[in-house]
Order: C-alpha cells, then sequence, then structure tokens
C-alpha cells in the first residue's frame, strides 16, 4: 500500500519516529495490522503493542490475535476483542504509555498503535514529543503509529510538524474494482462491474463493501441506482454535504438568454469536448461565481447547470461546517473539498460563499484563518477536478484573494428578470416544474407586465398563491380572478427595489470580469443607458 509505505519511508529516514495516519476508515487499520504482522512474521518487527481507547493496551500475536496487556497476560484471543482482561489489564492511555515506555528501554524495534483517541490528550502530546526527540527511541528502532481521523483536533500545528504525516485516500478506483468483483464472485453475481465503479466515488472501502452487500440483500444483485442512492445517503448522513441529481435542465430556466448562452459557450461546450479544447490550450473551467439579490434564481441555475453537464450537483451545508469546537471547522471544510474531489466530476454548491471568502468573521481568529487558507488554496489547485459555483448577496465582502483570476473563471451578476424572462419564469411554473391547469382567462404576458420589480422566487410564489385560491374555492382550473387576488397580497416596495437594482449594477460594472457579457446582459435587461451613467459616478 503507497501510503503505508510513504510513513515507513519517513521512519526509516529518520524524519520522526511519530506517524500520524489520517483516516477514518476501519479497513485501512486492518491493512496496516495485516502489514504488520507479516513484517513481524519476517523478524524485522519484535513485538507489536495496540492501544484502543476503549478497551485498553493489547500485544499483538501470530494471526492478528490480541492478548489483553496486564500483570498477569492471559491466553492468546482471537477477533473479536474482549471488552474485559484478567489480571490487571492496562486499561488507561496514561498506563499504556508507561508501559511501552518501559518496553523501549528493554528491547528493539517494537510498534506501538493508538487507534480511537479523539481529543486532545496532553499526555499523549508530551510522550509523543518526548519519544521523537529521543535517540535511544531511534537507535533501537522502536515506531510509534496514531490512526485518527482529524490529526489537527489531537495535536496543534508545532507538534504535528515533527511527526510524519500521512493523508489515506479514501479509496482508489482500483480497489473499489477489486472489492466489488470479489463480491461478484463469491456471490456467483452475472453482474458486470463496469459502470459500477464510478458510483461507489468518494466512500471509504468500508462503506464500499457495506452499500454493495445492502444492494446485494435487497435486491439479489448490485444495481447501479442502489448504490448510487445508498452512497448519497452516507455522504448525506455526514452532515456537511447534499447531493443530488438534478431533474431539469435549462428548459426550466425561465428568460436569461445572455446568461445561458455565455455558460453554453464558455463552460458547457469546453466540458463536453475535452480533446478538442486541449487541443487549443484550453483548461476545463473551474467555476463560476454568482451574486445578486435574493430570489433570482442563483441556486435553481446552479442546478440546472448541473443537469445540463450531467454531473451530480452537491450542495455544501455551510450551516453545519461552522462548529464552536477546536478544529472542528477546518476538518469539516477539508473533508468536504476532499469528498468532493473523489465523487468528481460534479458541481460543487456554495451559498453564501462569503461567510468562507472573507478573513475574521468566524468567530475565532485562528479558524477563521485556517478555514479561509484551505478553500482558497483548492480554488487555487491546478489540479482541482471539481466546477464549483458560489453565490453571495455580497460580493463587496470578499477578500481580493478569493475573486483573484484562478479561482473562478466567471464573476457573474443576477439581476432581476425583465419582461421576456417574467413571461418565461411564469411558463416555466406553469408547464414544466409543475403542471397547473389555467383557465382561457389567464394572459401571462399580461401578468408578467403587472409583475415588474418581482423576483423570480416571487413569481413563483405568486403561481402557487393564484392555485391554493382556486382550491379554495373547488376550482380544477386557476383563473385570472386567483391571479387578482393572489397578486393583491404581494407588498412589493418599488423604491428599495430600484435602489437595489442600481446597486447591483453597480457591483456588475465592478466586479463583472468579461465586459463583452455584461454589455449583452444588460442590454437585455434594458439597463444600457443607466449602466453608462453609473460607470461614470464610479469614474468620479
Amino acid at each position: 500500500m503507497s501510503w503505508i509505505a510513504e510513513g515507513i519511508v519517513g521512519r526509516k529516514a529518520q524524519f520522526s519516529t511519530v506517524i500520524v495516519y489520517q483516516t477514518n476508515d476501519p479497513k485501512r487499520f486492518e491493512q496496516f495490522l495485516n502489514y504488520c504482522a507479516s513484517e513481524a512474521k519476517n523478524k524485522r518487527i519484535n513485538k507489536i503493542y495496540v492501544f484502543f481507547i476503549w478497551r485498553g493496551l493489547f500485544e499483538v500475536g501470530e494471526r492478528i490475535s490480541f492478548r489483553p496487556v496486564s500483570q498477569q497476560v492471559s491466553a492468546n484471543v482471537p477477533l473479536p476483542m474482549p471488552t474485559t482482561a484478567t489480571g490487571s489489564a492496562v486499561k488507561s492511555l496514561e498506563m499504556a504509555l508507561e508501559y511501552v515506555d518501559q518496553q523501549f528501554r528493554a528491547g528493539e524495534n517494537i510498534w506501538f498503535i493508538i487507534h480511537g483517541v479523539f481529543q486532545r490528550n496532553d499526555v499523549l502530546t508530551s510522550a509523543l514529543r518526548a519519544w521523537t526527540f529521543d535517540s535511544e527511541i531511534y537507535e533501537r528502532g522502536h515506531t510509534i503509529v496514531v490512526f485518527t481521523e482529524n490529526p489537527t483536533t489531537l495535536f496543534d500545528e508545532e507538534t504535528l510538524k515533527y511527526f510524519n504525516y500521512v493523508k489515506v485516500p479514501t479509496s482508489t478506483e482500483e480497489e473499489r474494482k477489486n472489492i466489488l468483483e470479489r463480491i461478484i464472485k463469491t456471490l456467483n453475481l452475472k453482474t458486470k462491474v463496469n459502470g459500477l465503479v464510478h458510483a461507489t466515488a468518494g466512500l471509504n472501502l468500508h462503506e464500499v463493501e457495506s452499500v454493495a452487500l445492502k444492494s446485494v440483500y435487497k435486491f439479489r444483485d448490485l444495481k447501479h441506482e442502489a448504490l448510487s442512492e445508498y452512497k448519497n445517503d452516507i455522504i448525506r448522513k455526514s452532515g456537511i454535504l447534499d447531493i443530488e441529481e438534478p431533474e431539469h435542465g435549462f428548459e426550466a430556466v425561465g428568460g436569461y438568454s445572455v446568461l445561458k448562452n455565455f455558460i453554453k459557450d464558455n463552460v458547457i461546450k469546453i466540458l463536453q469536448n475535452p480533446r478538442k479544447a486541449l487541443k487549443l490550450g484550453l483548461r476545463p473551467p473551474r467555476g463560476l461565481l454568482l451574486f445578486g439579490m435574493g430570489g433570482t434564481g442563483k441556486t435553481w441555475f446552479a442546478k440546472a447547470l448541473a443537469k445540463e453537464l450531467k454531473l451530480p450537483f452537491l450542495r455544501l451545508r455551510t450551516e453545519n461546517i461552522v462548529s464552536k469546537y477546536y478544529g472542528e471547522t477546518e476538518r469539516s471544510m477539508a473533508r468536504a473539498l476532499e469528498l468532493a474531489e473523489e465523487i468528481a466530476p460534479c458541481v460543487l454548491f456554495i451559498d453564501e460563499i462569503d461567510r468562507f471568502g472573507q478573513r475574521g468573521q468566524l468567530g475565532e481568529h485562528e479558524a477563521t484563518r485556517r478555514t479561509f487558507s484551505i478553500l482558497l488554496e483548492w480554488l487555487g489547485d491546478a489540479r482541482r477536478k471539481t466546477v464549483v459555483i458560489g453565490t453571495t448577496n455580497r460580493p463587496e465582502d470578499l477578500d481580493e484573494a478569493f475573486i483573484r483570476v484562478g479561482r473562478f473563471d466567471y464573476i457573474i451578476p443576477m439581476l432581476l428578470p425583465d419582461l421576456e424572462a417574467r413571461r418565461q419564469i411564469l411558463e416555466v411554473h406553469t408547464k414544466v416544474i409543475r403542471k397547473v391547469p389555467l383557465d382561457k382567462s389567464v394572459n401571462l404576458d399580461k401578468i408578467a407586465r403587472r409583475t415588474e420589480w418581482f423576483t423570480g422566487a416571487e413569481l413563483e410564489e405568486l403561481i402557487l398563491r393564484s392555485a391554493r385560491n382556486a382550491l379554495k374555492h373547488d376550482r380544477t382550473k386557476v383563473t385570472a380572478e386567483d391571479f387578482e387576488t393572489a397578486l393583491a397580497t404581494f407588498r412589493v416596495n418599488i423604491d428599495a427595489r430600484r435602489e437595489q437594482m442600481e446597486k447591483y449594477l453597480r457591483l456588475a460594472e465592478r466586479f463583472c470580469n468579461d465586459a463583452e457579457f455584461l454589455q449583452n446582459l444588460v442590454r437585455e435587461q434594458g439597463m444600457t443607458d443607466r449602466l453608462e451613467i453609473l460607470k461614470k459616478e464610479l469614474q468620479l
């Protein structure tokens, strides 16, 4: 295993006696134990000790058996391990560290593995730092290995830099393929593994095996749809990402023809013709930053784009990323981005991205800096395969480094829908997204003219209120009267909307990074003259 070798090489090079493997996969721990058992069989390791946080200290014997370490050592106990040990068992971490330290002073080539510690422990930190700088530990060939899901929770940055730190891959395509092939062979299934491997991308080895067996138990077969569904359930349960397959593409985006055509030419066409793009020296698009007032359809547009690209749509659950616990915010952000890359190609949607795209806004300064840096570094990584769509109502709050060239391809304003867009939005919400039977008295063109300054979300709500009114009066179709009643319930402050529109025109002139697109957009909106006035104001 390359990840095991990476840690071992660091130890052999005497960079540190401590190896920290970051993983939450029990299968990875089993793989490492098998490696240690093989080394012990070949006499390259003399003794192996494992400390489990809830079970205590064990000495590992042949065939991965465990003997609880106590004053009177019991006979070999094969897996599963007992919850109690005979004699005066070494149960606490402090006792285990003292015991192993004694063994280090008396023997050679001893491996000590710590598994399951999930919070910072000063005694553990002190012991590991002491062993790291202890020449006797080096000379006697001892190695200390820590398995943890989040190293930054266990150790401060100053301590962690002295260890051989290895981020274990969640799973490789080859590993997932091997698991699925083994299940197919063992259960004598006739399923072809091709096409199933990518359905499990983003899962660790334990999860791959679990979703595959769940599909077999339920359907007597490995089904692509089942694997994708079960995988999506696991990702949702993580609490940091939602994943879905959008139902509608641009046919469900009313209006905004300039924006849709621009995206088709500059994003979709490149991603759907990678070879031709590569010959022309074009790299895959990295993402979009959409800004505008609430209700203008930024989220809806992002989903539609994912559908057009035929890619999974992942939503970063920003409300669950920020945590009051030390290291959790950074860990959650790093894990979410890691998951997206493992599932990629995909679309990652980050709503209210200004929450993470500015310095000093998450509360605790150190957490803010680290979380900002994690996201910033990832956005600028040339190897990134994920298409990112970020949205914000306040682009002026974003850090300059965040909107620099290379993070997002295009920074795009989404303004209020014009007359044609409003008419199309009304049609979409009565004929495409949902089927709303309209009476012949309903004139959508007339309604579109009467809803100037409405957002797309308000137009959708207008449809729903009208339908509810029809139901209230036991009608089978929505009438013009129902729309009149619904329109009377809306309270739109025209002056405030006009001010908002001018604000976002100013922001569009300031942040939109494609001048031709902006000119076409304001022309579509019929606001070319107003934009020219705002330009002069900005120059003053």
